[in-house]
């Protein structure tokens, strides 16, 4: 890490000539102070000619503001040496800007007619117009992303959109090119249908454009619109389209609106005339109005032991900092804010520091950094130690995390991220440490995210997660992500010694091999561990790219054999199998312990444990999770966390302090929680000599169905009756849903509207498989190995089987199932007891509704119900 010498100092500031030598920090000739950052670097270059003196150089800046014609371009040349560093700083308490945009004047109300006439009569006298031509602004870019961004009184201005917050959802496809992904489908045409009136009123736009999640919760995309048929409610995008497609219930919202201009902190650019107009914050007289220009404002290429010190970097269209190759640059104590990219990124070289910055409303994420050599494993040894990142993320939304690192060798220790749409932090590549960090607040408008995420290789061994404090993390409307995302198979990762409160999923191992769960706390998490087999089942053709990642390294050679033996001869041990887990010593309270898929926990070690257990916090009331020194989880070898370390901390290096964030609010655990604490419930099922049926008599009261995941009451419900004879299992179900919307009729579990009878035989022991069948309003059905049953008994499980369906009303749909002891595996003379949960998908009301909440996948029939068959 570089740090300020001793040696020569040069002094720069906006009031003084670069005509003169920069040796003195007075405002005089011909000694006095540099005016530009650049002839700073040209009187260091010439310095260097002559050898570096001791303590190296530095340039101290006055206060003030730098606004720059084109980036700072810092080379190899301009580097300094081994205690002999080359250091910019701002002078000490000096509030020193070096700003990438343009400063603007002659603001004035919009007085136009025809333009006062396309606003909403509340904007009108409110909005105000400047000529970015007549001020030298006439490069606009794309409102597609990289193009100008406007900034009042150093906050981030947005470009008109509605609605102001939140989105419109898909309410159906016009179609012609039909996708369909593991049974979610879409259309890959981006033609679909709206909810609502308000689109219509963008017809008479000039570059109107819509900005959404338009298939998956995780992957957004922005288009300019090409038509709006505002009787048929149809939105037409102009390609690309969305790689994955668009399908029904998705959201999005439209903006670069001027009919939508309506609300103080939005801006709108005729890109035809080059007015700015824009609806601000506060009084304009003596306001700061800025727009971003340049695409970065320092590169660093080749660099080595430069140090960017006390500054803010500001209103770039891309990134703030770039660093590639060199060695021992350190960017400290910085305030990285309101550019439409990243704040930092370290793209090679080694032992590279952001160190103490605060960084914030980047149009990306905050720090990247990568370097180091995968195949010898040499690492890059950077360094994000002690940063404040937040509100990033502004206009690319998702997979741009507040830090993330690739390559070998680099750390993450003692920062705090949060609220964000998206990833908290990301890394990939092989031994990494993330250490003593604390995250929250993320993944806000995403689902199926990580807050530390990374995904889809064998090979990225070695990373340790560590001493790390993750709460307040549930994803978009509640609907759920993941703390710790270990995705598709991803191998070999250490996730020890952290505190996870109020996080969904909070360490998930998504079907890789090797990793650890050790030593954690989980407090109030919906569950708190999670390991799936997905390689052998939806992932499997997966197989080819994992093994694509093998070849990308020697994992045979020496080097790596001795590092990771368990890769050595992983094709030769069911390579899609998730072996070699271990959860072990971990503390879970409060919530529910785990989701292991039926074909990946016996291969899963559980030791030592302390599950639902009081652990004898300190004072959990007022979030104290330190254990008492009679707590029973040190009996099992539990080790204490060092929770007094976690997060950021005070040094001289820290851009503020102190630093304070407030955790978004999310929804508590209801108190109707879905994983029991008493007894099941089980309901007798009665011998019948004819099948129930949803009009007529039955054996047996209706079984009400309408509870929610956690367990809380959903309206409407749904009834349901259950019969058996010697040879056949009998259900009818009868729906009640929402009239004002349409029933989904497609055979999409999840998307369309549809039931689940999901069961399992107790009298066969605990590994019994659950057997999953689902019924639509179409009268079609499907046998379903989502709960890790073989295929041989989900093939089994359809045999036979009778399903009617019929569509009563709007408001009433019903179900009568016929399915054959046969088709279970079952003798009802031996087999008399039974794990069961019945399930509706209510699309009308985007909702599961259940007999029994589980908490978690509608068919964990083990935190259901029980029925037993009366003899």
């Amino acid at each position: 890490m570089t740090a300020a010498g001793d040696g020569l100092m040069l002094y720069v500031s906006p009031k003084g000539n670069d005509a003169w030598t920069g040796r003195s920090a007075a405002l005089r000739s011909p000694g006095g102070l540099f005016a530009t950052l650049e002839r700073a670097r040209d009187a260091v270059r010439n310095l260097k000619t002559k050898g570096l003196p001791a303590g190296g150089v530095t340039v101290e800046l006055a206060a003030g503001t730098y606004e720059l014609s084109r980036t700072f371009a810092l080379g190899a040349e301009d580097s300094g040496e081994e205690g002999k560093p080359v250091v910019y700083r701002a002078k000490a308490g000096a509030e020193v800007r070096i700003v990438g945009g343009k400063m603007l004047s002659g603001l004035n109300p919009v007085t136009d007619a025809a333009t006062l006439a396309k606003l909403e009569p509340s904007a009108r006298g409110k909005v105000y117009q400047a000529d970015l031509k007549a001020q030298g602004v006439t490069d606009y870019g794309s409102p597609g992303g990289g193009g100008l961004e406007v900034f009042f009184q150093d906050k981030p201005m947005h470009l008109s959109r509605w609605p102001k917050t939140g989105f419109i959802k898909i309410t159906g496809l016009v179609g012609g090119n039909p996708v369909d992904v593991r049974g979610t489908k879409g259309d890959l045409n981006g033609d679909f249908m709206y909810e609502g009136d308000r689109p219509g009123r963008w017809t008479g736009e000039k570059d109107a454009w819509v900005h959404g999640y338009w298939f998956w919760d995780w992957a957004e995309q922005r288009h300019k619109v090409k038509s709006i048929d505002a009787d048929k409610h149809i939105l037409s995008v102009e390609p690309p389209y969305h790689n994955y497609g668009y399908r029904v219930g998705q959201w999005f919202y439209g903006y670069n609106l001027l009919s939508e201009l309506s609300e103080p902190g939005e801006f709108y650019v005729d890109r035809d005339t080059g007015i700015l107009y824009l609806y601000p914050t506060g009084p304009v007289a003596g306001a700061r109005v800025e727009v971003s220009v340049l695409p970065t404002l320092v590169t660093m290429k080749d660099t080595s032991h430069i140090t960017l010190r006390g500054m803010i970097f500001e209103a770039a269209r891309g990134t703030a900092v770039s660093m590639s190759g060199g060695t021992k640059n350190l960017v400290a104590g910085c305030t990285l804010r309101n550019v439409g990219g990243w704040g930092v990124t370290v793209d090679g070289g080694t032992e590279h520091s952001v160190v103490g910055c605060d960084i914030y409303e980047t149009g990306a994420g905050g720090i990247s950094m990568g370097g180091g050599d995968r195949a010898t494993l040499t690492p890059a040894n950077h360094l994000a130690d002690n940063n404040h990142v937040h509100h990033y993320a502004r206009i690319n939304r998702v997979y741009n995390p507040g830090i993330t690192v690739y390559g070998v060798g680099c750390k993450i220790t003692h920062n705090l991220v949060d609220n964000a749409p998206h990833m908290g932090m990301g890394f990939g590549g092989n031994n990494h440490v993330i250490e003593y960090n604390e995250i929250h607040s993320v993944c806000y408008e995403s689902n199926d995210a990580g807050a530390i995420y990374t995904g889809r290789n064998w090979t990225m061994r070695g990373t340790v997660i560590r001493y790390n404090y993750l709460h307040h993390i549930n994803g978009f409307q509640g609907a759920g992500c993941v703390g710790v995302y270990l995705d598709d198979q991803f191998s070999g990762t250490e996730i020890y010694g952290n505190l996870f409160y109020r996080v969904t999923r909070a360490a998930m191992i998504g079907g890789g091999r090797d990793c650890t769960i050790e030593n954690n706390v989980f407090v109030e998490c919906e569950p708190s561990t999670h390991v799936d087999a997905r390689g052998l089942g939806w992932a499997a053709p997966g197989r080819e790219t994992m093994e694509n990642g093998l070849k990308e390294v020697p994992y045979k050679g020496e080097l790596w054999a001795a590092r990771y033996p368990k890769l050595v001869n992983i094709l030769d041990d069911d390579p899609m199998a998730p072996k070699g887990n271990v959860i072990a010593r971990n503390i879970s309270i409060g919530g529910r312990w785990g989701d292991f898929e039926a074909a990946a926990k016996p291969l899963v070690t559980f030791t030592d444990n302390l599950v639902d257990a009081d652990p004898h916090f300190v004072d959990a009331a007022h979030l104290d999770f330190r254990l008492k020194p009679d707590s029973p989880a040190l009996k099992l070898g539990f080790k204490p966390l060092p929770i007094g370390k976690i997060g950021v901390y005070k040094s001289e290096l820290r851009a503020s302090w102190p630093v304070t964030s407030t955790p978004r609010d999310v929804p508590a655990p209801s108190k109707a929680q879905a994983r029991r604490t008493g007894p099941p419930t089980v309901v007798k099922v009665a011998r019948a000599t004819a099948p129930p049926a949803v009009e007529g008599q039955n054996p047996a009261k209706a079984m009400v169905i309408e509870q929610g995941i956690r367990g809380e009451k959903v309206q409407p419900g749904s009834l349901a009756w259950i019969a058996y004879t010697n040879d056949r299992l009998f259900v009818a179900i009868d729906n009640r849903i929402d009239p004002s919307k349409p029933l989904r009729r497609g055979d999409a579990w999840g998307q369309d509207d549809a039931v689940e009878i999901a069961m399992q035989d107790l009298t066969a022991g605990k590994d019994a498989p659950i057997i999953v069948l689902r019924g639509f309003p179409s009268g079609s059905f499907q046998s379903s190995g989502e709960a890790g049953a073989p295929d041989a008994v989900v093939e089994r499980a359809k045999q036979g089987v009778r399903y009617r369906a019929r569509v009563i009303d709007a408001g009433r749909w019903t179900t009568e199932w016929q399915i054959p002891w046969a088709s279970l595996g079952v003798d009802p003379a031996k087999h008399t007891r039974f794990a069961l949960n019945l399930s509706v998908r209510k699309t009308a009301d985007d909702s599961w509704v259940m007999w029994r909440g589980t908490g978690g996948c509608t068919w964990e029939v083990g935190n259901a119900g029980i029925i037993e068959l009366a003899q």
